[in-house]
């Protein structure tokens, strides 16, 4: 992992020097993927972008296409089922080695205004894709594209690094009549970053995941790092995940967000372009999120913006001070939340008339409970007093398979001292 020292300026003061903390190797190796078993059906072997490209305008359904180790440099999008009346099925990119480092697809550049191509993957009318096993970055764009509203559906992104994209780094459109969007794709064990800080040429135009009109789609296992932005560019505050316009049904656990400008967002807008709610339903849980005290413009960790029925449990959340708070639930369709057993250093706030069941939580957490703050490790050292009295079971119409697993993905004990925040063991 890269680290750098930057220059950032700060709005009426001096400019001072950032350096982007590392994520602790604990928590990679801990969000690392297990191995997947060989690709089954006909498998392209393919060595450098020529060949990449060459072979992803040959595809058919039930193809795998196998990278081999080195670094791609592509002339074109790699554009998937855009002319197909039958969606293309079951199709995979991996890398050869299972390690990610490995193989390495680079774009012109986060910056580069004038080179191509802007994108990388742009999956259409797909249904059924795997892309594991690969490092993706330096796009003025996105590194992968769902376009829902052309039909793309279940396509699994699988022990990626996607590192300094130039917008979002995986990009879920929608449109058309109707609730078209990207539906049940998996963010799974990736490694999502900016090794220096989001984009300048784009105005600060950044998320990690950003889903319109999708139903049921997961982002788990992940680490976000350096999801930011400095003062002053005209778009601030991207959420490392956003689920917005009319989506549905999403969830996101078991994550590290680790100086974001924002963590978690479902819904943003009081009155969507389309339909009633921006969010509805879900579950934000057993995910970490900590921002070191160089966010000088950091904004709430999760945020449920118009996004009724939502459920919001068992988040370990330090701020240090560079928000006021950590969890907020806004707007009056705002309602039927439920926020418990949340193990934060900031408030959970109601604005705008939201409504939400809030029990069980703890808002005194000190950076000296924990393992390795600044990696993002927020397990905690051992069972702290006021902590472990704080913790409630979780109570109608929730149940145990709410809350069944822990940050690690270990069985969660209920009546167990740490039945509070993301580490539950």
């Amino acid at each position: 992992m890269i680290m750098a020292v930057y220059i950032t300026g700060i709005t009426g003061g001096l400019a001072q020097a950032e350096v982007p903390p590392e994520v602790a190797k604990a928590l990679l190796e801990l969000k690392s993927a297990d191995p997947l078993p060989k690709p089954e059906g006909e498998v392209v072997r393919v060595k450098d972008g020529a060949e990449l490209e060459k072979a992803i305008q040959a595809i058919k359904s039930g193809q795998t296409i196998v990278l081999a180790a080195g670094e791609y440099h592509l002339t074109r999008d790699l554009v998937l089922g855009a002319k197909t009346k039958e969606p293309l099925r079951n199709i995979a990119f991996r890398g050869e080695t299972g390690k990610r480092e490995d193989v390495v697809i680079r774009g012109p550049g986060q910056e580069n205004t004038e080179g191509t191509p802007r994108t990388c993957f742009q999956f259409n009318n797909v249904d059924g894709a795997l892309v594991a096993d690969l490092s993706i970055g330096d796009f003025f764009h996105h590194p992968i594209m769902l376009h829902g509203r052309n039909g793309c559906r279940a396509v699994r992104m699988r022990n990626l690094r996607l590192f300094d994209a130039g917008q979002q780094f995986v990009k879920g459109t929608g449109g058309g009549p109707g609730r078209i969007g990207a539906k049940d794709c998996i963010v799974e064990h990736c490694l999502i970053e900016y090794t220096n800080i989001g984009p300048i040429a784009n105005q600060g135009y950044t998320q990690g995941v950003d889903i319109h009109r999708g139903d049921r789609n997961i982002v788990r296992d992940c680490v976000f790092r350096n999801m930011h932005v400095k003062p002053g560019l005209r778009f601030q505050h991207g959420p490392a995940v956003l689920m917005w316009n009319d989506s549905r049904d999403s969830i996101v656990e078991r994550c590290v967000f680790l100086d974001c400008d924002r963590g978690v967002a479902f819904g943003v807008s009081e009155k969507p372009k389309d339909g009633p709610s921006d969010h509805f339903g879900g579950i934000i849980r057993n995910n970490f999120f900590y921002n070191s005290r160089r966010l000088t413009n950091a904004d709430v960790p999760i945020m449920a913006w118009n996004s009724p029925g939502t459920k919001i449990l068992y988040n370990t959340i330090l701020t240090n001070g560079t928000h006021p708070n950590a969890i907020e639930y806004r707007f009056a369709n705002t309602k039927g939340l439920v926020i418990a057993n949340n193990l934060t250093d900031a408030k959970i706030v109601a604005r705008d008339g939201a409504e939400a069941a809030v029990y069980g939580n703890f808002m005194q957490a000190t950076p000296e409970m924990f393992i390795d703050p600044a990696g993002g490790d927020l397990r905690l050292k051992s069972p702290v007093i006021g902590v472990v009295g704080a913790a409630e079971q979780l109570r109608l119409p929730l149940s145990a398979a709410d809350g069944a697993e822990d940050f690690s993905g270990s069985p969660r004990r209920i009546d167990g001292p740490n039945n509070i925040g993301a580490d539950g063991t």
